[in-house]
């Protein structure tokens, strides 16, 4: 903090200093650094006035807060520089010093949390199916944007600039800025794989950038660098950052496992450092140090603990709430001195006025360049990942922002007077002026253009379930005002009447909110199409739910709706009919074979409904569409499971099966298409050879004897009795060998009662929000599918189960079991505490030895 605030009040000769600001002052506001700070607390409070202006009245919702950071600035530089402060000293002693900010200094304060907290929060698997569009955007179609902007600027442009300088700026301008651009995406409401496509080429595109922007900024200068230097610190400034940013993420992980103990209270805080810690030192490391890209290192840093890290958190929502709160501050200080920044070159530019239509050709030229760039590599895209529709490409094309990196770059130039005259002014002119038309123009109009493209819009089968719970919550909001109208005491102590008015005016206004987002239905002309009274399409369910508008509105479905329900098709890959028969085929056959295995585990919840969802399912066919979408939400719901486990001590500690759990769950979802499959995507992972099996060739190789079926104690005690008998060496090793093969049941026994949990949760849930008061699915064949699907697989789990040894199950349940009362004990304490009846010593005091006992009963089972 004490270095932050040296440089931000140093420098008071810097070049383009405020007019009020004399160099006889230089000593006072050395003196007084101090003075910094009122800019900074200045700017986080008007900062907040704006959010809670915005989150509160309905019409400034749609406007991106980190819009009126940006404009706030730009206004305070205006006022500063005409002179307006020039009564308050202490303003613009403040404004001065931050006005003089060393742009290293901007990028290494404000850069890596931001861009680490992003990242960190990041669906890893979205980013893997989406990484080779991301690194082409970044790689090639930056050289694309960069190369096309520097002819721009040296043909069209009146300023003589040579190919060199041409391209440092245009490498400037060519890279979109991951904090506007991440910014932008949290309001758009785009689909996961946009928004991953976006915000991955601007956290990776710095790479190609800052190579293009050193080599030409080198030629500049008079420095030569032939084609094997520019290769090889392409290959340093990218590749050795990522490899340095995925160690210390690596390194990090580890000691934030380590420090994975619930029974302690500093847990969690140091959990919470170690990400900060985390942040800065993969980001100072890679630009202070080795001089190579700190974004790519923090960005690597920070996919490795989003893959890793969350289920081994002991608090994951105090670090969600930690990391929100220092991205609401960093945007907040980064907007505002990034519209500072360009407010202040204004007025201090000698050719403003004549440059400004130069900036608005520049914007209009990286614009179109940039959509020619996404054109030109649009066949490749679509081979190398997700399917991109035109629509996607108009919106990446309008979502590239430019922001405070490419600033801080203008005014490197600047400041260093590495261009003759003007130009160095000139260049961050040009630069701040086209980051004011993107955050003015295009992250305004961005949300508008998503509505109007229908990317944001909600597809009609999420409709459909929302319309289901909106039927439910109503079923019980009138069961509770039943009982409240039938209550003799009620009546005296409330106005019956006006409660039943009030409830009646809420359901009016959920139907009128379906009615309003629904896309009517049309028929196109001159033609008609017989549609089977046994299928249904989400229209369809919405209107036999109640929600559908009357009359013949009902016939018109607009073109954009068919657009869109055209591109959800072809982006779920084609979703398939169910085969009904094969369904019941493979769930008899599951459910026989359990049998067999004399296992009550896996009872069906609903097995006195399946007459009638064999019922529904006959009668009616399903739309595949609306199943996949069912799918994805029992997914959503499952993972939600493995958290409330995770939370609920039902793990041990440090242990990978939470993320095999929470990950099967982003795997499976690729296959909604098609079947519920995420037990055959644990499966795969899983060892579920029984202990006896191992043993009974170990004996077989050894020569033993083995009459009958040995038992688990026999088994081990043959091998510890072999064991004993070898040289130490392969003691060692059949000792670590043993140990590895019982973890591994340990956890195959562990991950298929979590499911099996998880699983009966989904149903519950499933048949509570969209079965109605009657947990019913007799209006609902694809939920009534997605039930049946999930049993059959909860019997295939504990078939896997049964097929594990007795004894193994035994130890892991007693685990288990330790882990439960423990968390009682716990959990009594803690409330003790809470309550006032015990001090914090000691409540730490008693709980202290339930972390002994835990971890002798991990080691010795």
């Amino acid at each position: 903090a004490a270095a932050v605030l040296v440089a931000v009040g140093a420098s008071p000769k810097a070049h383009g200093q405020a007019h009020a600001y004399e160099p006889e002052q230089e000593a006072e506001v050395v003196a007084h650094e101090y003075e910094s700070l009122y800019l900074v607390f200045g700017a986080l409070l008007v900062g907040t006035a704006v959010i809670h202006v915005s989150s509160t009245v309905h019409a400034l919702r749609a406007l991106p807060v980190t819009v009126v950071f940006f404009l706030i600035g730009i206004a305070l530089a205006l006022l500063a520089e005409s002179g307006a402060f020039d009564s308050a000293g202490l303003v613009m002693r403040s404004y001065s010093s931050w006005a003089a900010i060393d742009p290293h200094l901007l990028l290494f304060t404000f850069l890596p949390p931001l861009l680490f907290g992003d990242a960190m929060s990041i669906d890893t698997h979205v980013a893997r199916r989406t990484s080779a569009q991301c690194l082409i955007l970044a790689g090639p179609g930056v050289l694309i944007g960069a190369f096309a902007t520097a002819m721009v600027l040296q043909y069209v442009l009146p300023y003589g600039w040579d190919f060199p300088t041409s391209l440092m700026v245009g490498s400037i301008l060519a890279a979109t800025d991951p904090v506007a651009v991440v910014s932008l995406l949290k309001d758009l409401g785009a689909s996961p794989v946009l928004t991953m496509q976006i915000q991955g080429e601007s956290l990776l595109n710095d790479g190609t950038a800052m190579v293009l922007f050193t080599v030409a900024y080198g030629m500049v200068e008079g420095v030569e660098c032939g084609p094997a230097c520019t290769i090889g610190y392409l290959f340093k400034s990218t590749l050795g950052a990522t490899a340095l940013g995925a160690l210390l993420g690596w390194l990090f992980f580890l000691w934030i496992r380590r420090a994975n103990n619930s029974l302690n209270h500093a847990s969690s805080i140091i959990q919470i450092s170690l990400t900060l810690a985390c942040a800065y030192w993969s980001f100072m490391l890679a630009e202070g140090v080795f001089h190579i890209s700190g974004v790519l290192s923090t960005v690597a840093a920070a996919l490795v603990l989003a893959h890793r890290m969350w289920p081994v958190l002991v608090e994951r929502k105090a670090v969600h709430e930690f990391w929100h709160v220092i991205e609401t501050l960093g945007n907040t200080m980064v907007f505002c001195l990034a519209g500072m920044l360009t407010g202040r070159v204004i007025p201090n530019h000698t050719h403003a006025l004549k440059d400004c239509m130069w900036v608005l050709v520049v914007y209009v030229a990286i614009t179109m360049i940039r959509f020619g760039m996404l054109m030109l590599l649009w066949p490749l895209l679509n081979r190398c990942g997700a399917r991109v529709p035109l629509k996607d490409i108009l919106v990446m094309t309008w979502g590239g922002l430019r922001g405070m990196v490419g600033l801080a770059l203008a005014i490197l130039v600047d400041r260093e007077h590495a261009l003759k005259g003007d130009d160095g002014e000139r260049v961050l002119f040009l630069v701040g002026g086209v980051a004011a038309m993107t955050l003015v123009v295009n992250a305004t109009t961005a949300p508008k253009l998503c509505d109007f493209l229908g990317v944001s819009a909600t597809p009609e089968g999420r409709m459909v379930l929302a319309a289901k719970v909106a039927r439910s919550a109503e079923a019980h909001i009138n069961s509770e005002l039943e009982k409240l109208l039938q209550d003799p005491a009620a009546s005296r102590a409330c106005m019956l009447t006006v409660v039943a008015e009030s409830v009646q005016r809420l359901h009016k206004k959920v139907h009128d909110h379906f009615r309003l987002g629904m896309v009517e239905p049309t028929e196109e002309r001159g033609t008609s199409r017989h549609v089977s009274p046994r299928s249904r399409s989400p229209r369809e369910g919405l209107r036999q739910l109640g929600f559908a508008r009357a009359g013949s509105q009902e016939s018109k479905l607009s073109s954009s709706t068919a657009l869109h329900w055209a591109v959800e098709q072809l982006r779920s890959h084609h979703p398939e009919q169910p085969d009904v028969d094969q369904l019941w085929h493979t769930f008899n056959e599951k459910r026989l074979l359990l049998r067999s295995g004399s296992s009550k585990l896996a009872s069906f919840q609903f097995g006195g409904q399946l007459p009638a969802i064999r019922k529904v399912l006959s009668e009616n066919v399903m739309n595949p569409v609306q199943l996949q979408i069912v799918r994805e939400v029992f997914l959503e719901i499952v993972r939600a499971s493995y958290w409330d486990q995770l939370q609920e001590g039902k793990f041990l500690s440090g242990s990978g099966e939470p993320s095999l759990l929470i990950n099967s769950v982003s795997l499976a979802k690729d296959k909604c298409s098609t079947c519920l499959a995420d037990w055959e995507v644990l499966e795969k992972d899983l060892v579920l050879e029984t202990l006896t099996e191992v043993e009974q060739s170990r004996r077989a190789r050894l020569g033993a004897s083995a009459r009958g079926t040995p038992t688990m104690y026999d088994a081990r005690q043959c091998v510890v009795g072999d064991i004993r008998e070898m040289g130490p060496v392969r003691k060692c090793l059949e000792k670590k060998a043993l140990r590895k093969h019982l973890r591994s049941q340990q956890q195959a026994i562990t991950v298929a009662m979590a499911f099996i949990e998880a699983h009966r949760v989904a149903q519950s849930q499933i048949a509570s929000y969209f079965g109605g008061r009657s947990h019913r699915f007799t209006d609902s064949p694809e939920e009534a599918c997605v039930v049946v699907e999930s049993q059959t697989q909860v019997f295939a789990a504990a078939t896997a189960l049964n097929s594990i040894s007795k004894p193994v199950r035994k130890k892991v349940g007693t685990i288990a079991e330790v882990h439960r009362l423990c968390d009682q004990y716990r959990r009594f304490v803690v409330s003790a505490h809470e309550g006032g009846v015990l001090q914090a010593k000691e409540a730490e005091a008693l709980i202290h030895p339930v972390a002994e006992v835990l971890h002798e009963i991990e080691e010795t089972g």
